[in-house]
């Protein structure tokens, strides 16, 4: 059995065009404290998205911990928040216990999240949200038609600079956790296979049998993972 780290609290960090509310269907159901962030420019952060860094979003979820009165943090970071996670948790291993990728994407210290994906970095500025039809089909593959309308509801623009970023290193000093979705498009299993590497051999496999969106398609499913992976003071 592995021994879990003891921490305070939850952060929960969104993916790219998406903000802290993506987590609304999730967070009631979980059984230990917890707080969704909204990264730089979304929701109820204000600020200017051609001009928003990876420190700002690192930045944000200290301050969404500290807001939340948690010292010793687990970081859950969903798609694109994986890159957040990633550095966060490399730069304050004195806050981070543990990070939980979720779908997420890990780029290298030399290596983007867009490069991972696409094979090169996007045009630096405002990441716009996708045409209905593209976003569904990426997103939406395993949502009924009532959760993709919630879902599009929510998805906002965001910025390239959080995508194109690469990262310091990555975070060895906190245990490590990489749920796979085995019917996820953006982030298929073949591409969690070709950059989990960069985690270390010790890295926690789990696996959902689920889409993308896996919060709001089986956040009860989430909820249950997540709470055998949370251990509090």
């Amino acid at each position: 059995m592995i021994d879990l780290p003891i921490v305070d609290g939850v952060v929960l960090v969104h993916g790219g065009t998406c903000a802290a509310d993506i987590w609304d269907e999730v967070l009631p159901l979980l059984n230990f404290p917890a707080v969704a962030v909204d990264l730089p420019g979304r929701g109820k952060n204000p600020a200017d998205l051609a001009s928003v860094t990876l420190d700002d979003c690192v930045a944000a979820v200290l301050a969404a911990a500290d807001a939340a009165g948690f010292q010793r943090i687990t970081l859950v970071g969903h798609s694109l928040g994986g890159v957040t996670i990633t550095e966060a948790g490399y730069r304050h291993p004195e806050r981070v216990s543990s990070v939980i990728y979720l779908g997420a994407l890990v780029p290298t210290t030399a290596v983007s999240a867009a490069r991972l994906v696409t094979g090169s970095d996007m045009p630096q500025g405002v990441m716009h949200r996708m045409p209905e039809e593209i976003s569904k089909a990426l997103f939406g593959n395993d949502l009924s038609e009532e959760q993709w309308a919630s879902v599009a509801a929510r998805l906002v623009d965001d910025t390239h600079a959080i995508i194109n970023a690469t990262v310091s290193g990555h975070p060895l000093a906190c245990h490590r956790v990489y749920i796979g979705l085995t019917r996820d498009i953006p982030v298929p299993p073949a591409l969690v296979d070709a950059m989990i590497g960069v985690l270390g051999p010790d890295v926690d496999r789990r696996s959902l049998d689920t889409g993308h969106m896996v919060m709001n398609s089986q956040p009860g499913l989430l909820a249950e993972m997540l709470a055998g992976l949370v251990r509090l003071a």
